[in-house]
């Protein structure tokens, strides 16, 4: 508790915040860092919002999502970063070396079970089904006031991290949040339509050139499946429309561990990782480099497709031994 306070007490006296967050943005990230900045903004402080890479078509109904810019585009660095939703300080990714080697004060937010306490202050709570609901609890620390606007950032951030409260890291905790952030005026209608009634064309090319390379090893038990640079020019996609192709895989009957597989270069391979009931798949992840959550975790190997594939599922068959 003594950290949240030390957080609070440093945001409400600070005059400029920076926001930062990991590349490839999600529903987690964009929400937490959005509500957090629209709260601070409301109390007068100046608050700049950083993310490597563009807002996904998805989250573009996003209160204060226009705002939001690349690291190259800071003159004036922020002397205290926030940086959210990050296990460590590679995952907000390239061009932000300047920004975290100038904060005075770097405060740590998020709820990966292998966050690696980076922050000269740490609020990690691997116990939290989205770092949006730390978001939350630091508001209501700062006695700041909710907004409709919040609490669309705040539900949309709780919402995706869930998998709409279907994953094994919804809480009761989770869902009273989600009541509460309703009667504060999220706007779950806009966020139901750009999350699940507006797939964009290039999503379903995307899923119709992927599902053919559905695999299987173990015994059903482990299912994948490839995402090539070449099915990515293809279907016209980009790499905010491979976001949830690993839930095909991992929604079979039988299967414990489903991987998607994407490659991003010849000799380098992204592998996001998924489990049920029974693999931690944040120790698989770590074994690569990578990391997560139990049930959720990714890593990039070195390596093509050929090689890097038959490595990663043979994890997983240890695993499951």
């Amino acid at each position: 508790m003594e950290s949240i306070k030390a957080i609070a007490r440093i945001l409400l006296e600070a005059p400029y915040v920076g926001i930062l967050s990991h590349d490839l943005p999600d529903g987690d990230c964009l929400g937490s860092s959005l509500a957090l900045a629209l709260a601070l903004r409301a109390r007068g402080a100046r608050v700049v919002v950083i993310n490597a890479d563009p807002v996904p078509e998805a989250f573009r109904f996003l209160p204060g999502q226009d705002t939001i810019v690349s690291g190259k585009e800071i003159e004036s660095p922020p002397p205290i970063l926030v940086v959210l939703d990050s296990a460590d300080l590679q995952r907000p990714g390239e061009g932000m070396e300047h920004l975290l080697a100038s904060a005075r004060i770097i405060i740590n937010i998020d709820h990966h079970v292998s966050n690696t306490r980076f922050g000269h202050l740490n609020l990690v709570d691997v116990q939290a089904s989205a770092t949006a609901q730390l978001v939350y609890r630091l508001l209501k620390e700062m006695g700041l006031p909710i907004s409709g606007e919040i609490a669309t950032c705040l539900y949309t951030g709780l919402v995706t991290d869930t998998g709409s409260f279907q994953y094994e890291n919804t809480t009761p905790e989770a869902l009273r949040l989600a009541a509460e952030l309703m009667e504060l005026g999220a706007d779950v209608a806009t966020i139901r339509e750009y999350l699940w009634e507006r797939k964009p064309l290039a999503s379903l090319k995307l899923l119709s050139l992927v599902l053919p390379t559905l695999n299987l090893a173990y015994g059903g038990e482990v299912a994948w499946m490839v995402v090539t640079q070449e099915s990515l020019e293809k279907a016209g996609a980009g790499p905010e429309h491979v976001e949830g192709l690993v839930n095909y895989p991992r929604s079979l009957a039988g299967v414990e561990v489903a991987f998607l597989f994407r490659e991003l270069s010849p000799r380098m391979v992204k592998v996001s990782l998924r489990s049920k009931k029974r693999v931690d798949v944040n120790r698989i992840a770590s074994l690569f480099g990578g990391g997560g959550h139990r049930r959720a975790a990714g890593c990039v190997v070195e390596g093509s497709l050929e090689e890097v594939i038959p490595r990663v599922v043979a994890a997983a068959g240890e695993a499951l031994r």
